[in-house]
């Protein structure tokens, strides 16, 4: 028993978390000024990512507007007139991210890092993201939402306001 509590001690010294690791020179060092209308879901189109809800969102987004895109690099194939799902090398990914005006981080089944969002953000791109602290240890400084009416709020402004979406990206891109 002592034997036991005694290496779960010492384990506890040593263990620290080890966050995936982001090459400094993929870090951009401004985002882009102008960008297109494109909302990106670069995570699994899944359950587990809320998949059928983000679409619920963008649906109810499209009644109000028809001026934008989602890009869903992950899904096999469009569902709505509104989404592309074109498949690019990582270098081109990259670029495409850049183009676009918002992410959108969604809630998870799990607690774990995004690798999407930090993507995104690592390429100028700002996201909205769930309020959850998954995702506030990756941008505390972003905007949050809790339910699909805030998210579409967040949505429209970031589609409406090119000045403000380019401050929140320089904010991320310095966190």
């Amino acid at each position: 028993q002592m034997c036991i509590r005694d290496s779960c001690k010492r384990l506890d010294e040593i263990l620290t978390v080890q966050n995936p690791g982001i090459r400094k020179e993929d870090i951009e060092e401004e985002p882009l000024k102008k960008t297109e209308k494109i909302i990106v879901f670069n995570h699994r189109p899944a359950t587990y990512k809320d998949f059928d809800n983000f679409i619920k969102t963008t649906d109810e987004l499209w009644k109000q507007r028809q001026d934008f895109k989602v890009w869903i690099p992950l899904l096999d194939s469009s569902i709505r007139p509104y989404i592309y799902v074109d498949k690019f090398d990582k270098i081109e990914y990259y670029n495409e991210l850049r183009r676009c005006r918002v992410g959108y981080s969604p809630k998870q089944q799990y607690g774990g890092w995004s690798v999407a969002t930090t993507d995104g953000i690592m390429k100028g791109t700002p996201y909205i993201m769930y309020d959850a602290p998954y995702y506030k240890e990756l941008n505390s400084t972003g905007d949050f939402f809790h339910d699909n009416d805030e998210a579409i709020k967040l949505l429209n402004f970031y589609l409406d306001d090119q000045t403000y979406r380019n401050n929140i990206a320089r904010t991320s891109l310095n966190h």
